[in-house]
This record gives structure tokens, C-alpha cells and sequence, in this order.
């Protein structure tokens, strides 16, 4: 595409907006003509009309978007309720709140781990039991066991019945039934499967118990080391794109090897010679990536291939050498999920070429292994070869010579093990701990080399003659790992994601031993979501206050900062918390909470500069950094690896709280109804509510709204999970008429609310804000202006969790304003008007913006002499002139209490709420599209002329884009499916016109 001969870019008003939001006109060739002309051609008076457009259109733009926020949103009405609701001051200890948490978490986990330890037990009991008797059964046929023992996830008619939708585990599950899923590697009708399925046939009662007694036990299960899962409850097993069932092996699930292997340092040298070739050398990068599925983050790790270069027969040289696989050549790695995909793909990518040179491999192994990072608690060599002396006729350990009758190629390569051998043996005597050799020998017959290196070095050797089941082949690996299994008191993972579909969990799993053996059986396991975690800990949040979640090592397992867990798609990649709550090491006092959380300790530190961000919107947009005095409280998980702290600043110990309106005010409310307007229609909402649903007049699938249920004729309120004191009973109640029915008679009733630890339902201060916010309904419903058919919601997300929105429809249950990027955005800077990007709306009504305003706290009352003595930017309830003299940069005429109450004031320093509007996106580029042309203008947007140099096709192209380069309008948004967010969402502009390169050098 030929280049752009104008540019004219205007700021919309910075200042009223939370991000820049500029007005780019391109006008360049139209398509993907090649033409060139020179910006000399261009005529002088055109291009200084032009650019007067581009202001002028930038004004109409940011006038809409303004007009669009007071007519909409009726910010000022919202203010005002709130500066003239009653509050109170309030205090809070944060060493009595972590504690609090500390206790309702001690007995979460603990639970927990006494069902795990119900099912070990249980598998232990059974197992010895049948292994006494496991000859005098007569199955030779899996499918001969009776369903009462055998039901399965991968056979249709074998499944329980009946599977119902459970929103607990978010699919289809039988509550009465465990099933059991074999490894596509085992074979399912052999003696030990039957065995095995036949003793864990008793644990369904087991873990009916168990449930019985906590009912937030999620997946309850058992893996053995023959790769046989028993769970509960009963599920079908998922399938990939062509409908066939998903593998899945216990055995190397991050749960069950956590259990059987401690931490440990483990070094793959795979031989990569020549003779290698073939079927060999795809057993041997089978095993390497086997070892690696069966390795954690808790384990270190490298891999060398092994190999030198030679001459071939004709006297060619050929180049090869022996290489450490992972980017850090000079250690181990951890085994992190990054580490491990990034070896496997250079593994997969390796060719088989150049001589058996082993002796080169060992050598890297034992630098490797004396390395700074390791784990130095168990160390191991993985060697994998074909054990041959020699590569065959194309190796040559010389160049060759010429006679008389012509070339004489190098003498064949023999390789002289009994010099590796010696090495390995002066090396490894040095190593700390010493390490253990386990060979694999690929089909051929070598076992001299391996057997030798192996037996030498306190391990074993295996013959592998495929590629299948190889962890039962190399079980002599797997079966020591587990034999040196440090007690059986169980561990809990670091999290990972759940493979059956309930996002980042934590494992406590516990290993089960054969009394009669000692050996290792299997482990036992039950899964916490880490969005449970998080809610226990969270809920216990207010004001500012925020929390987050480390393990002992000092890794971030959830923080306000990092992307919710209910968001991944892959298992976690783990940030130290010192890169969130430090920048380049300052500041250096948080090192001293640091420590005391890995050490688990409980205490709190107070920091005068302590760092705090806050997200500016999605949290793709980075986050504003604040510097001010906090106070750190902390403590340790002692059933857990877990530590968890509070960050309070100083005004979060005391501070205001808003208080229900009074009888005299509430009595000409209108009447506040929650968000499952369904429900109003239920046996009990016609019981206790009657004639309400007939009143609300529910409109399903409206036009305006396709597929959902709504009432124009009030507005409708959400909770948050953290409105609830107990938010994980809240998330999981699948009682929504009682759940409709209680919100709506307690938050429109008189009785008092009390605190959680009164047994309340909900959290104290929730109807307060239910209240206040109704008064702005009747206004909403009053609006009458030209924008007004544009506006899809309207809606204010309370800093409790709060959120009312108009009309009143259905939100989903996890749904909380305060984690919305709009929400953010607006919170960043709430001295001005927020704009989003498009984006899919969270009801599913369409591609949408989002146009949003911050409510501060109530004005406080201030003396005129406490002001007077200010120096600086005003506090709240402060006479002021203009924005910029105030704290919170807010300068307005308010109704609240105080001196000089008919002048302008500051706001307080504190947002109480954001209210917001959304608008189709169609509408709002309509709108803004229509406001950038000019009849008498040819060069407006997206008109296409002539151009200078007399070829057609040149056009002007508009786009709106915010402060982070990321297009606000494109016409390709139109035509972009409202179900493929990446097609509009944060598009950046050099994306959009690399796309359109790309686009016409496909063309051309």
C-alpha cells in the first residue's frame, strides 16, 4: 500500500478523559494501488481545510461522548445521593482480621485433608484385603464386572444414569456413582485392571461419606501406579475435535506425582548418534518426554544430546557436537510448565546424526548437577541408548587416504565404554548428592555399556522395544521414585489447572502403601478450587484493603495484580511477589515481610513508601503505580504451603461507612428487585411475594435485548459473591427462588443488619448501598434524549460489590463490578470520563462500549478554618475553584452539610461507586462516523477521489484510538463477529494497518 501523504491527528480534550483519545486521519492510496505522488502535490488551501475539519470533527466527537455521559448516566443525581447519605466512622484491626480468616482457612484445608485421608486409608484396607484373595475371582473380561463396580467414563452405555448439570462442577455428574478411566496405555482387560477396579469398587461409599461431610469437597479420586483413576462424582469422560475420548494418565497428573517423588535434580542424556536412527531414536525421544510429564515445578531438569562429529565413508565431514537442550546451557532449569514445553519442542525437533559420543554427554551431566539451582535433594541421570560400540559402515573416526588404487575410507568408530565408565565413577564420586543412573536400552541388544553404568551407580536398566506404555516399562524408575516417598501424611500441590474443567486447582494428595508390601499403591486426592481460596480471603476485604496468596517459595498464587484464576487457560506461570509489591528492590522493607511469609510466620510491618497499582483497566493495560504509608499483615497456612497477607493503608483502619437511608427517606423508595426476575414467577416468589412477577411485566426476547429476560419497569440489583459472608455457599446454592426471595424481602425490610459474625446472610453495609441507589431509578426511567435509543444499559457498581442496572435484567453469578475494566479504568482516574474499546458485553446482548463516571464517597464536613490552614490541593469538603485545586481533582456544587454549601467544593479523596453506560457498538460508530463529514469536503472520511499524480483511488481513513494505540472505531469492527473478541478488542493501530498490508500483498 502506498504511503500516507497527510496525517492529521487531534486530542479530544484530554483532560475530561481517563484515556487520550485522538482522532487519526490517514489519507492515503484507496486498495492496493502502487501509484506514487509526493505531498508537494497536495494543494495548500485543501490541506489546511482538511486539518480545520479534523478539529472541528474532534469536537463533535468529544461533545457527543459528553453528551452521551450527562444525559445517560445522570452522574450529578447519583452524587448527590450519596453526599447527603448519613455515615458513620469505623474502625478495623487488621491483626484480628487475618487471624479471622486464618481460622475459617485452617479448617477449609483441614477438612480437606481428613477426606483424603478417609479414602487412602479405605484404598490401603481394600487392597490388602483383595490382594490375599485376587486369585480366587473368575473375571477374565473387564466388561464382565457388575455395574455396582465397574462403571466407565469412556463407554456410553456404562456410564451412571442419570447425569444431571451440577454448577458446583460445571457439567453433567452422577452424585451416586464414581467411574472409573483407564489409560488408553493400559491394557484394560488384563489382571491387574480387573484387580484394581474390582478393590476400588468400595470407595463410592466412601466418598458419598465424605461429602456428607463437607459438602464443598470438590473431585474426589483415587490414581493407581497401574495409570487406573477412580472419581467422583461420575462423569463422561471429555472427547477431542473427532469425538473420541481424551487419554488421561494419574500417573503423570502434577497431584499424584507430587505425592510419590520429592523434590529432585534430573538430567536426560539421550544418545543421538547415528545408529540411533529410526524407530530407536523415536522410543528415545518418547522417553524423554515421557520423564518430563512426570516432573513439577518443585524438580530441576536439562537434557543433553549426546554426539560428536566424523568423517563419513567417501571422507566427507560431517558436523555434530554434544548439546544441552534448554537456553540456560550451563544449569538446570526448573520444571516449570514454560521450561518443560520448551524442551519437549526442541526434543521433538531433534535428528538422529554423528558418533555414540557418550563420554562428552556425562561430562555436561556432571556440570550440570553441580550447579547453583538445583534442588540437592535427589539427583539422577537418564541415559537413553541403543548401547552400541560402533555406528555402522557411514561413521568414520578418520579422514581416510588414496593409494594406487584408490580411497581407503577412515577406520570404523569403536568406542571404548570402560573410559566413560571410569569417568562417571571419578565424577560422580564428588557429586553431592551422588547421583543414580537409570538406563534404557532401545531394542537392540548393547546391555553391556548401560547395564554396567547403571548397576555402577545404584541404578537399573530396562530394554524398551516400543514406544507404548512406557511408564509401566520403565517401571523401575517410577516404582524407586515412589519407594522413597517421604512419609504418607500427604502434601498439597502448587496449583494447576484442573483437567476436568474447574480451572486453577490445589491438590491435597496423599500416597497409599500396601501394608502387606510397603509398596506404593497409588494416591489418593481432593482438589480446592483456588477460586474458593481466593473468596475466603477476598471476602474479608473494605475500603481500599487488598490481599494476596504466596507459597513458600515466594511465588504469587492469586494478587488484585494477576489475571483471576477462573481466566486461565493453561496451567499458572508463577510471578515472584516481590515484582508485584516491589519495583527494582524498593521498597526494601517488604523483603522483611517477604521472608517472615516464607518462613511462616505471622506478624505485621508498617512501610511509608509502599508501592500499591491499581489495574487501568484490562489487565492488558498495565496498572497506575501509588506510593503511600501501609501496613502488611500477614500469616502462614500451617496445613498448607500457603502464606496470605492484608495491605491497609492508613486510611482503611478508620474510616467512613455509609448508613441506610432513614424512615423518613425510605419510605418513598421505590421497591428494590433482584436480578433473577424469574424467580418472582417461582412457587415461592408467588407464595411470599405475590402479584410481583405480574407487576415486573417481564419482556423475553426483546429485540433490543435477544434472549434475555428483562423489566422496563424498574431497574434490578446484583450481589457480588463478596456481598455474601459466605460467598463459595452463595456461588454454589442451586435454590434461586429462596435466594431471590431472601435478598428481596431483607433488602427492602426494616429488620436490622447485622454483622456476619451474627449470622446475617449478608455482608452488613450491602443494603445501605441497595438503598441509595435506588433513588436514581425513577431518574433513569425519566430520560428523554436524542441518544437515548443507543443506550443499552445503565448501570452503578458500588466499591461493596453492588450493582444496579436498568432495565432490570439477569447477571451471571460470578459477576462482580469492582473487577470490570471499566470499572478499573474509572478508578484509575475518576476525575474524568472513562471510554472503553469494544468489547463482548458480559449479558451477550453484542460488541459494545462502554462510557463510565466515578461517584466519590460522601462529602465530608470540614471547618473553613481546617481548610484555610491547607496548604496545597484541597481535601474533600473544601471550597475550590476549579478541579485542579482539589486532592481528587473533582471541584463541584454539592448538596451535602458543611460550610459554604452553595459554592463549588471538593470531592473526597475516596470513589463509593462507578456508574456506567453501554452502547452498541454499531450505534456509536454510526454516530461518530456520522460527526467526521463534510459535504463540501471530498476528502472526508472514507471518501475515495482522485489523487494528485491523476490515478483514482486514494482515500481518507479515520480512526479513534485511545492513549494505548488501540482503535476505539474501525469500519472492519462492523463486520467482525460479536464472538471473536480479537477481531476488535485491543486492536492496536499498527496491527490494523499491518493487516492491511498484509491483505493487499496477498492481493498483488
Amino acid at each position: 500500500m502506498a504511503r500516507p501523504f497527510v496525517t492529521f491527528i487531534q486530542d479530544l480534550h484530554i483532560c475530561k478523559f481517563t484515556a487520550a483519545i485522538l482522532l487519526l486521519c490517514l489519507i492515503s492510496l484507496a486498495g492496493c494501488a502502487h501509484a506514487q505522488y509526493n505531498v508537494e502535490d497536495v494543494e495548500e488551501d485543501e490541506k489546511d481545510k482538511l486539518e480545520g475539519n479534523v478539529q472541528n470533527w474532534a469536537q463533535l466527537i468529544e461533545n457527543y461522548i459528553l453528551q452521551l455521559a450527562s444525559d445517560g448516566l445522570k452522574t450529578s443525581h447519583m452524587q448527590s445521593f450519596y453526599d447527603k447519605a448519613n455515615y458513620s466512622m469505623e474502625s478495623k484491626n487488621g491483626t484480628e482480621t487475618v487471624q479471622r480468616v486464618k481460622n475459617s482457612l485452617k479448617n477449609y484445608f483441614l477438612m480437606k485433608l481428613q477426606a483424603a485421608r478417609r479414602i487412602a486409608d479405605a484404598v490401603v484396607k481394600f487392597h490388602d484385603e483383595n490382594y490375599i484373595i485376587q486369585e480366587k475371582h473368575t473375571y477374565t473380561r473387564l466388561q464382565d464386572l457388575p455395574p455396582s463396580i465397574y462403571r466407565d467414563s469412556d463407554i456410553p452405555n456404562r456410564l451412571p444414569v442419570p447425569l444431571s448439570f451440577s454448577p458446583y462442577f460445571k457439567q453433567n455428574v452422577n452424585l451416586n456413582r464414581s467411574v472409573v478411566k483407564i489409560s488408553d496405555e493400559v491394557p484394560r482387560d488384563s489382571n491387574v485392571t480387573i484387580n484394581t477396579v474390582l478393590y476400588t469398587g468400595g470407595l463410592d461409599e466412601i466418598f458419598r461419606n465424605n461429602t456428607k461431610e463437607d459438602s464443598l469437597l470438590r473431585w474426589q479420586y483415587f490414581g493407581s501406579k497401574d495409570g487406573i483413576l477412580r472419581m467422583y462424582p461420575g462423569r463422561e469422560w471429555d472427547t477431542n475435535f473427532a469425538g473420541f475420548y481424551n487419554d488421561y494418565d494419574p500417573r503423570v497428573r502434577p497431584w499424584y506425582i507430587a505425592a510419590t517423588s520429592g523434590p529432585k535434580d534430573v538430567v536426560i542424556i539421550l544418545d543421538c548418534s547415528l545408529s540411533m536412527s529410526g524407530k530407536k531414536f523415536d522410543i528415545g525421544k518418547a522417553v524423554v518426554k515421557t520423564i518430563l510429564n512426570t516432573l513439577t515445578k518443585q524438580d530441576y531438569v536439562n537434557i543433553i544430546c549426546a554426539r560428536a562429529s566424523h568423517w563419513d565413508e567417501v571422507g566427507k565431514w560431517h558436523v555434530f557436537s554434544t548439546d544441552v537442550l534448554s537456553c540456560q546451557e550451563n544449569r538446570l532449569v526448573p520444571a516449570s510448565t514454560a521450561h518443560r514445553k520448551d524442551l519437549k519442542e526442541k526434543t521433538e525437533n531433534l535428528k538422529s546424526g554423528g558418533t555414540s559420543e557418550l563420554g562428552k554427554g556425562f561430562e555436561k551431566a556432571f556440570e550440570l548437577l553441580s550447579s547453583k539451582t538445583r534442588t540437592g535433594c535427589q539427583s539422577f541421570i537418564i541415559l537413553i541408548t541403543d548401547g552400541k560400540d560402533t555406528d555402522g559402515e557411514l561413521v568414520r573416526c578418520g579422514p581416510g587416504y588414496y593409494t594406487r588404487s584408490g580411497y581407503v575410507p577412515g577406520p570404523i568408530c569403536k568406542y571404548s565404554w570402560s573410559t566413560v565408565w571410569d569417568k562417571v565413577a571419578a565424577e560422580n564420586e564428588h557429586l553431592t548428592p551422588k547421583a543414580r543412573i537409570f538406563s534404557y536400552l532401545t531394542i537392540d541388544d548393547g546391555e553391556e555399556f548401560p547395564g554396567r553404568l547403571a548397576c555402577d551407580n545404584r541404578g537399573s536398566m530396562k530394554k524398551l522395544l516400543s514406544g507404548n506404555n512406557l511408564i509401566s516399562q520403565m517401571n523401575n524408575y517410577f516404582e524407586f521414585l515412589s519407594s522413597n516417598t517421604e512419609g504418607t501424611n500427604g502434601l498439597w500441590t502448587s496449583p494447576y489447572l484442573d483437567a476436568w474443567g474447574l480451572g486453577l486447582m490445589v491438590t491435597i494428595a496423599i500416597p497409599a502403601v500396601s501394608k502387606i508390601t510397603n509398596k506404593v499403591i497409588g494416591v489418593a486426592g481432593i482438589d480446592a478450587t483456588l477460586e474458593e481460596i481466593e473468596n475466603l480471603i477476598v471476602n474479608e476485604q473494605w475500603g481500599s484493603v487488598y490481599a494476596f496468596l504466596i507459597n513458600n517459595e515466594g511465588e504469587t498464587i492469586f494478587h488484585p495484580l494477576l489475571k483471576p484464576s477462573s481466566n486461565l487457560v493453561d496451567d499458572p506461570i508463577f510471578i515472584p511477589i516481590s515484582q508485584l509489591e516491589q519495583r527494582d528492590g524498593h521498597p526494601e522493607a517488604f523483603t522483611e515481610v517477604e521472608e517472615a511469609m516464607k518462613q511462616g510466620a505471622s506478624g505485621h510491618v508498617r512501610i511509608e513508601n509502599a508501592y500499591r497499582g491499581l489495574p487501568k483497566g484490562d489487565f492488558a493495560d498495565g496498572v497506575k503505580l501509588l506510593q503511600q504509608p501501609a501496613t502488611y499483615y500477614y500469616t502462614a497456612l500451617n496445613d498448607s504451603i500457603y502464606a496470605f497477607a492484608f495491605n491497609l493503608a492508613d486510611s482503611d483502619t478508620t474510616f467512613r461507612r455509609t448508613h441506610e437511608p432513614n424512615d423518613k427517606l425510605r419510605k418513598n423508595l421505590p421497591t428494590s428487585y433482584f436480578n433473577l426476575l424469574i424467580e418472582y414467577n417461582s412457587g415461592l416468589g408467588h407464595a411470599k411475594l405475590p402479584g410481583i412477577f405480574e407487576y415486573l411485566e417481564v419482556k423475553t426476547n426483546e429485540k433490543k435485548y435477544p434472549g434475555l429476560r428483562v423489566t422496563y419497569h424498574h431497574s434490578s440489583f446484583m450481589l457480588a459473591p463478596k456481598c455474601y459472608c459466605d460467598p463459595n455457599s452463595y456461588l454454589f446454592d442451586e435454590d434461586l427462588a429462596n435466594k431471590t426471595v431472601t435478598a428481596h424481602i431483607f433488602m427492602n425490610g426494616r429488620d436490622p443488619a447485622k454483622d456476619c459474625s451474627e449470622g446475617s446472610i449478608f455482608e452488613k453495609n450491602i443494603r445501605a448501598d441497595v438503598l441509595i441507589t435506588s433513588q436514581i431509578e425513577e431518574i433513569w426511567k425519566r430520560r428523554k434524549f436524542d441518544l437515548l435509543d443507543d443506550v443499552k444499559w445503565t448501570y452503578i457498581g458500588c466499591r461493596s460489590g453492588t450493582f444496579r442496572t436498568y432495565p432490570g435484567h439477569r447477571s451471571r453469578r460470578t459477576y462482580d463490578p469492582t473487577k470490570r475494566p471499566w470499572f478499573h479504568r474509572t478508578m484509575t482516574n475518576p476525575e474524568k470520563t472513562a471510554i472503553s474499546t469494544a468489547y463482548m458485553d458480559a449479558a451477550g446482548v453484542g460488541k459494545i462500549i462502554s462510557i463510565s463516571q466515578a461517584i466519590f464517597e460522601g462529602m465530608p464536613v470540614q471547618t473553613r478554618a481546617h481548610c484555610d490552614s491547607v496548604t496545597g490541593k484541597k481535601p474533600g469538603g473544601c471550597v475550590c475553584q476549579a478541579d485542579e485545586d482539589c486532592i481528587s481533582g473533582k471541584c463541584y456544587i454539592s448538596a451535602a452539610v458543611g460550610y459554604a454549601i452553595d459554592r463549588t467544593r471538593c470531592a473526597s479523596e475516596k470513589v463509593e461507586a462507578v456508574t456506567g453506560l453501554d452502547i452498541l457498538y454499531n450505534d456509536f460508530h454510526a454516530s461518530v462516523y456520522t460527526r467526521m463529514q463534510e459535504e463540501d469536503v471530498r476528502k472526508s472520511c472514507r471518501r475515495t477521489y482522485r489523487c494528485p499524480n491523476g490515478e483514482e483511488g486514494c482515500q481518507t481513513r479515520c480512526y479513534l484510538f485511545d492513549n494505548f494505540a488501540n482503535l476505539v472505531t474501525d469500519p472492519m469492527f462492523i463486520y467482525a463477529s460479536n464472538l471473536d473478541e480479537r477481531q476488535y478488542k485491543r486492536v492496536s493501530l499498527g496491527k490494523k494497518e499491518e493487516i492491511g498490508r498484509a491483505s493487499c500483498r496477498e492481493r498483488v
